[in-house]
């Protein structure tokens, strides 16, 4: 059986439509055999974590898994406890249709209490290890353990955009001008995968008579190694999406974005675990078969990606520092 968000959409969604929620990649199960399915990837963007739960039942039957204990043990030891949340959608991108077998499955979501005031501390660190437990209610019990890439910085930018230390930052370029982005290795990652939102697309293009514009327009860009830190936008992303959009939409979009757009960029690097369970389109690093990363009663993913933003406003006019160096 396998548990199956196709092609594409197993790593675009996942990582780097890098909308705020958990995902389900494809794992395959013992044919006919009951299993629940864990998805909980850590993300350092994040102050609230979730991990998704369902449970296969053999055939195209799923089933949410509302009465777990979930916690993650912390660097020296602390523990975070995950509450069930009222409804899935925490957990899921809802654009897409998280499906067993091609038939909507049903998810259970649990959202970390967090840490400080409210729970807004960002508690995932670059860097450091995790440890999941789950506690099911027959007595079942899964663990899984992930580290979190280390810390990378984008090399690239302007020191004024993207001083030391620096997570996110905000900076313009001309119209129709590539951005090239480099950044540093980070200890750990065995990918990096990039996410581009493009708002405002429709008016800006509205000259040209094409008929569909997405806004925003999602596109995807991966580097498949430690030491494949660069990508250039957008030319180099859209990798899995030339199939999903107008062609001459892309096209137009290859020798820089136009005027008056802006673009949230997220970058990622991924650890073993989360690169071995997600695959899609020319994205095959575990093979045939995805790769488990929690043992016990369960099979998924326990991963994590360290994440870097950065918000591009098309623009020739002064108001935020350009992106290059001068």
């Amino acid at each position: 059986m396998r548990f199956d968000r196709r092609g594409r959409r197993a790593l675009a969604a996942v990582a780097l439509a890098l909308a705020p929620g958990c995902t389900l990649a494809e794992v395959s199960t013992p044919e006919g055999a009951e299993r629940v399915v864990v998805e909980a990837v850590l993300r350092t963007d994040l102050a609230a974590q979730r991990v998704a739960l369902h449970r296969s039942l053999g055939g195209d039957t799923s089933l949410a898994v509302p009465d777990a204990s979930v916690e993650v043990v912390a660097p020296g030891g602390q523990v975070i406890g995950f509450g069930l949340a009222p409804s899935p959608a925490p957990c899921l991108n809802l654009r897409d249709t998280v499906t067993v077998e091609g038939r909507p499955a049903r998810v259970s979501c649990y959202v970390s209490s967090g840490r400080g005031d409210e729970g807004r501390e960002f508690w995932v660190r670059p860097g450091e290890s995790y440890e999941l437990r789950i506690r099911l209610a027959d007595g079942g019990r899964i663990r899984g353990r992930t580290q979190v890439p280390g810390d990378f910085t984008l090399r690239s930018l302007n020191p004024r955009v993207w001083p030391p230390g620096a997570r996110t930052g905000e900076c313009r370029i001309p119209s129709a001008t590539p951005l090239e982005l480099v950044w540093s290795r980070a200890a750990g990652a065995w990918s990096y995968l990039a996410d581009v939102r493009i708002f405002g697309l429709r008016e800006a293009l509205q000259d040209l008579g094409l008929a569909r514009i997405p806004d925003p327009l999602e596109l995807t860009g991966l580097s498949i190694s430690e030491s494949d830190t660069t990508l250039v936008l957008p030319g180099e992303l859209g990798v899995f999406e030339r199939f999903d959009y107008d062609r001459a939409l892309l096209l137009a979009l290859q020798n820089g974005l136009p005027a008056g757009v802006f673009a949230h960029v997220t970058i990622a690097a991924a650890d073993r675990n989360y690169v071995n369970a997600v695959r899609g389109g020319s994205f095959n690093p575990s093979g045939n078969v995805r790769i488990s990363s929690v043992v016990g009663d369960g099979v998924g993913v326990f991963g994590a990606l360290n994440t870097l933003t950065l918000g591009v406003h098309v623009a020739d006019e002064a108001g935020f520092p350009a992106c290059r160096p001068r």
